[in-house]
């Protein structure tokens, strides 16, 4: 049976280039095998050069076809495993012979991978697409030093010049992304396209029927680290009026985990809050159910490329209360002032909690259902779509557009 979306004259031989394709609860290495499997299914052959997954779980991708041997890195590898993140080696042998099949190569991270593979692919005349999947505040503030400005633009310039620079083509995920990356002046032309969300059946959801309980449930999706700033949303409990009505939820994990649990369990020692704080880590189905039922949404990280963990949320119908910040692109998805806060401002996000959670369920229920439609300008597949675009434009055409 033929595949859809490419004939046999423009099926294209992609390379995907990344450390850990197989980590879960990594919003980037789901984007990239949400992406490598629509463009197999549109008939493309891709391929990954990534070293094997460590658990022997290929998280239904199938295992890498160039397989790279794991990057220990001493005195930090047990900070990056804590992350739920592994790095890979850059061998020689291997690369050279993705590039040799390679008709094109897509770059996921800013790493030592990619930029011995954008440079190796710029002296074969292989064309290369980078993605801005991250900042590096993303990776300082792990080490408490994501505020040293200086650092962070030592960083970005080491990425400009060693993988931005190499490539054919930027791929921005957002808005704030794409003025970011502008202000750099890289040589490549910038491609500002969200790497999309599944748009499965949506749920009803947007809070319980009226009458039926008093407590409010509140979900919070990603994973525990500095920057994602769940420790914002508990202090933020300790100055809102409704703290003991607030069934608070956190899925994910992550190494803050261990202090955000503390911090909940002096919550409820001290009267702050009348129900525990719930700690899981969930399937995709069981964070469908999870957010179909739940009242409120809050979404506090201070640096985020795009935060799409919070669109497979909003789509089931869901009022959420998003961060808004310089390094955060998440509060996009907000429809209206009262769902947006400063980054890292608890009493300013105990204020919004509280401004819905007077309006009731009702009016929960009408800005919910607002929010069941918000997702779909960001469809992977019509984001696929464009990214197949892009890909035949560098490999037919020789160029691109930005």
């Amino acid at each position: 049976m033929a595949a859809q979306g490419a004939d046999l004259s423009t099926r294209l031989k992609i390379l995907f280039v990344i450390n850990d394709l197989y980590t879960r609860g990594n919003g980037l290495a789901a984007s990239a095998r949400r992406t490598i499997a629509l463009l197999r299914e549109h008939g493309h052959h891709v391929r990954v050069l990534s070293a094997l997954p460590r658990d022997g779980d290929d998280c239904g991708v199938g295992m890498p076809e160039y397989v790279l041997p794991p990057l220990r890195i001493p005195l930090v590898d047990p900070l990056i495993a804590s992350q739920g993140y592994a790095f890979a080696r850059a061998k020689r042998r291997e690369i050279e012979r993705a590039l040799a099949w390679a008709d094109v190569v897509h770059l996921e991270e800013p790493f030592m991978l990619q930029a011995v593979v954008a440079r190796r692919a710029r002296a074969r005349g292989v064309p290369a697409l980078a993605t801005y999947h991250i900042h590096p505040e993303n990776l300082t503030a792990s080490v408490y030093l994501d505020r040293c400005a200086l650092l962070n633009r030592v960083i970005l310039e080491l990425w400009k010049r060693a993988i931005f620079n190499r490539s054919d083509l930027v791929q921005c995920p957002s808005r704030s992304v794409y003025e970011r990356v502008l202000k750099l002046c890289v040589r490549a032309p910038l491609l500002l396209l969200s790497n999309g969300v599944p748009l499965g059946e949506e749920m009803s959801g947007g809070g319980h029927e009226v009458g039926e309980s008093s407590v409010v449930r509140v979900l919070v999706v990603g994973r525990f680290s500095r920057e994602k700033d769940q420790a914002t949303i508990l202090r933020a409990l300790r100055h809102s009026a409704h703290a003991r009505s607030i069934q608070l939820t956190f899925a994910g994990r992550g190494p803050t985990e261990h202090s955000l649990r503390a911090s909940a369990r002096r919550l409820l020692r001290r009267g702050v809050i009348a129900h525990p704080v719930r700690f899981a880590f969930m399937s995709a189905d069981e964070l469908a159910r999870e957010a179909s039922s739940c009242d409120l949404y809050v979404h506090a990280a201070r640096i985020e490329v795009e935060g799409l963990s919070a669109l497979e949320v909003l789509r089931h119908g869901v009022v959420p209360i998003i961060a808004r910040g310089p390094l955060t692109a998440t509060s996009q998805f907000a429809l209206s002032e009262d769902s947006v806060f400063e980054a890292g401002d608890a009493r300013a996000l105990a204020r919004a909690i509280d401004v819905w959670i007077d309006r009731g369920p009702v009016g929960r229920q009408r800005e919910a259902r607002r929010y069941r439609c918000v997702g779909e300008r960001y469809d992977i597949r019509a984001c696929v779509a464009r990214l197949e675009e892009a890909y035949r434009r560098l490999v037919f055409e020789g160029r691109a557009r930005g």
